[in-house]
């Protein structure tokens, strides 16, 4: 440091002039919502008709798509309504299998949705379905106020739980996990991870794992999460490629090939597809990943390294899909394919794994 202020000094001269954000114009501007126009409020009020009609999901929809026929901004409207933002319903509408699977484009903007009509299909009842939990008190005639309040108090919640919602979000992927390898009766570190997600992480040789499996003493799986549901950037998937990196030298410096615990990645999520680069290099750098669909795979990489025999059943397109990483553990493995009557004729404990039913025989 060449100037002539200690770090001290500097750290005073900080926190002396830390910004007042609260209190910025700039910051204050978009803490007010300017007042609805007479456009906005028509449409908001076609809508709460609509709902108070007791039109469905679809009819509301139809609705909604008529008012954006006549002006694509009001989108946003409905959007603030419903307590989404813009790239919520972008986000949530990619993440949804019955569109990624039929090829249906999700657009960059919200206001092009109602104009793609197999986007809008389901585009349609997913904002309709969260405009009715805000709009549907206020049809009550017999206490209007308490409806509005109810109305508030919806519109408001997605802000507030926000926060919590992605605190929790970053922590149930291993705990789910965690939950699978209790009903299975597999040890692992921490043990509390199956009722608090919001545990902390286990140190093995100062790097931070969610779960080690059967213990620290022995370790024989280690488990890094990582789930994003949203963009989060380069820097946010580099930080994760670069941490599951550190993760496997570790391994490689302190155990001997033959009794080196396996890195199990359990990653998921769209915000991945925002940066290829860091998704890759997590998966290039883990001995076996898994995801919420395939968190079998979690639950077979532990039974075998402990020796277990384990009895799992999956779809026969599942089954085809993963024909290799089955092969790699067959010896663990009793595979049976589920069919439309196979749970109902078992009379075993069953455990829900994903796509995969895991079965206590």
């Amino acid at each position: 440091m060449s100037s002539s202020e200690t770090v001290e000094e500097r750290v005073a001269e900080f926190e002396a002039h830390v910004w007042d954000h609260a209190q910025d114009p700039f910051q204050v501007d978009f803490d007010t919502r300017p007042p609805l126009s007479h456009e906005e409020r028509q449409a908001l009020s076609t809508a709460l008709r609509s709902i108070c009609r007791g039109s469905s999901d679809s009819d509301l929809a139809e609705v909604l798509r008529q008012e954006l026929v006549r002006n694509r901004k009001l989108i946003y409207v409905f959007l603030q309504a419903a307590g989404l933002t813009r790239s919520k319903i972008l986000t949530d509408l990619r993440a949804m299998r019955r569109l990624s699977e039929s090829g249906v484009r999700v657009p960059s903007s919200p206001d092009r949705l109602h104009s793609l009509p197999g986007t809008w299909s389901v585009a349609g009842p997913y904002l309709a379905k969260r405009l009715r939990k805000v709009l549907e008190p206020l049809c009550q005639t017999a206490a209007p106020i308490d409806g509005a309040l109810e109305a508030i108090s919806q519109a408001t919640w997605p802000g507030w739980i926000r926060q919590e919602r992605a605190k929790r979000q970053g922590h149930e992927a291993e705990s789910r996990l965690a939950r699978i390898l209790v009903a299975m009766s597999i040890p692992f570190e921490p043990p509390e991870k199956a009722l608090n997600p919001l545990s902390g992480d286990v140190q093995l040789h100062d790097v931070s794992f969610d779960l080690v499996v059967p213990s620290l003493a022995r370790p024989l799986v280690c488990v890094k999460a990582t789930v994003h549901t949203a963009n989060i950037g380069q820097y946010g998937e580099s930080k994760d490629a670069l941490e599951i990196r550190e993760a496997g030298q570790m391994l490689e410096d302190h155990y001997d090939r033959a009794i080196r615990p396996m890195l199990l990645a359990l990653v998921d999520g769209v915000g991945f597809r925002s940066n290829r680069a860091g998704l890759s290099g997590v998966l290039r750098e883990a001995d076996e990943f898994c995801q919420f669909r395939t968190i079998w795979k979690g639950a077979v990489v532990p039974a075998a390294r402990l020796g277990l025999k384990l009895a799992l059943g999956l779809p026969k397109q599942e089954i085809q899909y993963h024909a290799r990483f089955l092969q790699r553990y067959s010896e663990a493995l009793r595979l049976h394919e589920l069919e439309d009557d196979f749970l109902a004729s078992r009379h075993e404990k069953q455990i829900p794994a994903g796509d995969g039913v895991i079965l206590a025989e």
